[in-house]
């Protein structure tokens, strides 16, 4: 009796019975309680490495964890705790999703998972923890520290390594999106022959179409057309590569369509990862500005917008737009009201408490730009024209 108790509230047998009667692989065994406690395993472990990177003792207490570095980014400490709340539900459900799911698709699961956490960490460990004097004095005393600062700053090893992973996974869940869990079947062994081939040969596409030349935090439009040829030219390359070598035999189509679709959204989201973060988190420094207008609600108001955000120390916080076509009365831009440029420009810049007018606009006429300087006047708001100047350089 005693033996069989034993043997009943094992280890082994506690797993089989949360698992409904089956017996969990050793993906499941480690990823699920490692997934539960994520939000401190992975701050214990983004604090270590930063530390130990920088020649710091990991037991030094210190302002540089995942909550400080967010609230430093501009959120409230109740914001900045209700999405470390948001990424433990994630990883809880996430957890739920690898102990009921093969081990391969497990895998895949967590990979993506991780490459995420790895975007988010880079992004948080660009947020300046310490003042530029410790930055220094940090690069200028651990070796090991000043190489990885300067590769960071090229970074371009890394793209090919996360290119590498989007690659994999884009080919894995096209297979698994179309024949399910194929990992038992004969589709199996055509993923594994020709994923070493498929990998080398987008990478290669990638750098013939210039997609590793452009910058994350810049990525636009034209951009995203890079990755469209990128991705056309990889899948086209790869299809006629398998053609050659093994005749297409056995081979589905549909999945290369699939693998192309899900690769270029892969690429697409993971350059526009860091605008969206720039995007999702405030910047403390706008927040404690001067609130600014922009007269003109059309690309040099945009343009204007953007140069404000990307510089926050020049302490402007765009409130909205004025516009005199009717047609963009009302509307958003980048989140901002476009407001009547009829109207009373008096009375908007006290409701909003404006500081500053920014003229953006090049085609208001004289008459037009006099009622603007008197209403500014009258409101004791500056007026600024905001202009990007083109100079000769004086070489003598």
């Amino acid at each position: 009796m005693v033996r069989c108790s034993l043997d009943f509230f094992s280890p082994g047998a506690v797993l089989l019975n949360q698992t409904g009667g089956r017996s969990r692989g050793i993906v499941a065994v480690i990823a699920v309680p490692v997934l539960v406690l994520f939000v401190p395993i992975f701050d214990t472990t983004f604090v270590t490495i930063l530390r130990k990177l920088r020649g710091q003792p990991a037991s030094q207490g210190g302002r540089d964890h995942t909550s400080h570095r967010l609230v430093a980014l501009g959120l409230s400490e109740r914001s900045a705790v209700w999405m470390l709340y948001a990424f433990a539900i994630t990883a809880g459900v996430l957890a739920w999703l690898v102990s009921r799911l093969e081990n391969t698709q497990s895998m895949a699961l967590i990979a993506l998972f991780i490459i995420v956490l790895v975007i988010i960490g880079v992004y948080l460990s660009k947020v300046k923890a310490y003042d530029a004097s410790e930055e220094t004095q940090a690069v200028n005393e651990n070796a090991m520290y000043a190489f990885l600062v300067n590769v960071s700053h090229k970074r371009r090893i890394f793209e090919v390594f996360l290119d590498g992973f989007l690659i994999t996974l884009s080919y894995y869940g096209a297979f698994l999106l179309l024949f399910g869990s194929f990992e038992r079947t004969s589709d199996w062994d055509l993923f594994l022959k020709t994923l070493p081939l498929l990998v080398l040969i987008k990478l290669a596409s990638f750098l013939i179409v210039g997609v590793y030349r452009g910058l994350w935090r810049y990525t636009s439009v034209g951009d995203l057309i890079t990755f469209t040829k990128g991705v056309g030219l990889g899948s086209v390359l790869s299809v006629l590569a398998i053609l050659l070598l093994y005749r297409f035999q056995y081979f589905s189509r549909a999945v290369f369509v699939v693998d192309a679709l899900l690769l270029l959204l892969a690429v697409i989201g993971s350059r526009m990862a860091f605008r969206l973060f720039r995007q999702i988190l405030p910047n403390k420094a706008v927040v404690e500005g001067q609130k600014v207008l922009i007269y003109g609600a059309g690309d040099g108001g945009e343009m204007v917008l953007r140069e404000l955000n990307n510089n926050p120390e020049w302490q402007y916080i765009a409130v909205g737009f004025v516009d005199d076509d009717p047609l963009k009365t009302n509307k958003l831009m980048h989140g901002l009201k476009v407001y009547d440029g009829k109207l009373s420009l008096v009375d908007i810049c006290i409701e909003k408490e404006i500081s500053e007018v920014l003229i953006s606009a090049r085609d208001i006429g004289h008459e037009r730009m006099k009622e603007i300087r008197e209403a500014c006047r009258e409101a004791n708001v500056t007026l600024k024209r905001a202009v990007i100047k083109i100079e000769p350089v004086d070489f003598g």
